[in-house]
């Protein structure tokens, strides 16, 4: 039976990146980050995830606790992200990458015609594992006055894939610089995605820690293995169906708004990009997979 990111790929042909086969998914948040702190950030008690009503942002952007992409079975590279499939809060495309438009455009609103929220492109075409996420200046919000553009590495390993990126978040004048870390997983975030087995979280890398780690049964809720707070996950869906793709959940201090706009934006577009990452990688080896079977037939 075709797994749920081939499911996924074949009912939405993404472009290819070029990228490897993603490596099997583990934990790997007990690993020691090897990037520099950013420094610390303004000392508040992000508490246990809480899903209640989601936030809206001081630019008036409603960024609700989950949302489902529904991809849409019509020949288009649009897609729409929301609690339920009726009422989308956000629209997406894809692009071939081949032309000067973003590989994925994020719109702050249901259609294309809403303004741009963020987008996402590999930087170059000699380095296709870093991506260029950018989050457009909002009118109208002082603090977000000029576009940022922060550069989303990836890091691969025999066992281990992580995603990492530094950006300016917060509000207001508690904005700051902070790091932040996509992990594969397969905890206990991310298995309260209504069941999902394996997926992606991602890890706060600064600020004040939530506990001192430990193993699942001990270590506070939200929170990995070596005491960092985790502010999003995301999963590919896990049944067969055609159109709704994953399901993404914002948590902890990204839920209630200390992140601000900009750092759930992020999180939401650096979630899109891995996922898009990947159909394609499933995409490449299905193609792989069918053209060997058809050349062992014809030599057959």
């Amino acid at each position: 039976m075709a797994s749920s990111k081939t499911v996924e790929a074949t009912a939405y042909a993404a472009p290819m990146d070029g990228m490897p086969p993603p490596p099997p998914y583990q934990e790997t948040d007990n690993r020691t980050s090897a990037h520099p702190s950013a420094g610390p950030a303004p000392s508040y008690h992000a508490g246990e995830p809480s899903l209640g009503a989601g936030f809206t942002s001081s630019g008036g952007v409603r960024f609700p606790p989950t949302l489902n992409a529904y991809l849409q079975m019509a020949f288009t590279r649009t897609f729409h992200l929301g609690e339920r499939k009726e009422a989308p809060s956000f629209a997406a495309r894809m692009h071939s990458g081949f032309t000067k438009n973003p590989e994925l455009v994020l719109y702050n609103g249901p259609s294309e015609k809403d303004p741009i929220l963020a987008t996402a492109t590999h930087k170059s075409l000699w380095k296709s594992r870093a991506t260029l996420i950018t989050v457009p200046a909002r009118e109208g919000v002082p603090h977000d006055t000029e576009s940022q553009n922060v550069e989303m590495a990836c890091h691969a390993s025999f066992k281990h894939k992580t995603y990492t990126f530094t950006a300016d978040v917060g509000v207001g004048k508690e904005t700051r610089r902070e790091e932040f870390e996509w992990r594969s997983s397969h905890g206990n975030e991310v298995r309260e995605l209504d069941g999902y087995k394996w997926g992606w979280k991602l890890v706060r890398l600064s600020g004040e820690p939530l506990g001192s780690g430990g193993d699942r049964a001990t270590r506070t809720s939200g929170s990995t293995s070596d005491g960092h707070e985790v502010v999003a996950v995301w999963a590919h869906n896990n049944s067969m169906s055609m159109t709704k793709a994953f399901k993404f959940q914002l948590m902890g201090s990204a839920l209630n708004g200390m992140l601000g706009e900009r750092g759930a934006a992020l999180a939401l577009i650096s979630a899109l990009r891995i996922w898009a990452i990947e159909l394609n990688t499933a995409a490449a080896s299905s193609s792989a997979a069918s053209g060997a079977a058809g050349a062992a037939a014809a030599a057959g």
